[in-house]
């Protein structure tokens, strides 16, 4: 079975899954984040190491997986926060998106619990899909980041 990797900017895409690498730029509106993703290839292996708690944040926890699919395997490694608040890294794909795609779990420690991420691209503030009371794309289309009153344009999904 063919798996395609494929060079993306910032990382790779495996299966139609993408894999980002991401650091903090600190900006001079919100105190640094500390938070980062990386991913390394190494022959047939993705490896995703990431972190997204900081000295500010008190809820950490770890999480990852290892899934494989014919000779490929992906890592993945994340030190996470409930409470960030900003973060300059990515979120990998869940654990279900693969099993989805037919990856076989070879281990997995706690589980991911962030979804529908997006953020500013100029502040790094994210917004929690979960923690609010409407969704993300159904927000108008004027509405601005409450950190650094950009538009909402300038959000990108992370995870």
């Amino acid at each position: 079975m063919q798996i395609n990797i494929e060079k993306i900017p910032g990382g790779f895409r495996i299966d139609g899954l993408e894999l980002k690498s991401g650091k903090c730029g600190c900006t001079s509106i919100l105190p640094c984040c500390h938070s980062f993703s990386k991913v390394k290839k190494s022959g047939n292996q993705l490896i995703f190491n990431a972190k997204a708690s900081s000295p500010n944040t008190k809820d950490n926890f770890r999480w990852g997986y290892k899934v494989r699919k014919s000779d490929y395997i992906v890592e993945v490694d994340f030190e996470d926060a409930r409470d960030k608040v900003i973060c300059s890294g990515f979120y990998p794909p869940s654990l279900k998106e693969w099993t989805d795609r037919g990856w076989e779990i070879i281990s997995s420690e706690n589980e991911k619990e962030d979804f529908n991420l997006w953020r500013c691209a100029v502040c790094k503030w994210l917004y929690k899909e979960k923690e609010q009371t409407i969704k993300f794309e159904e927000l108008p289309v004027d509405w601005k980041c409450p950190v650094c009153k950009t538009g909402k344009d300038s959000f990108e999904n992370i995870g």
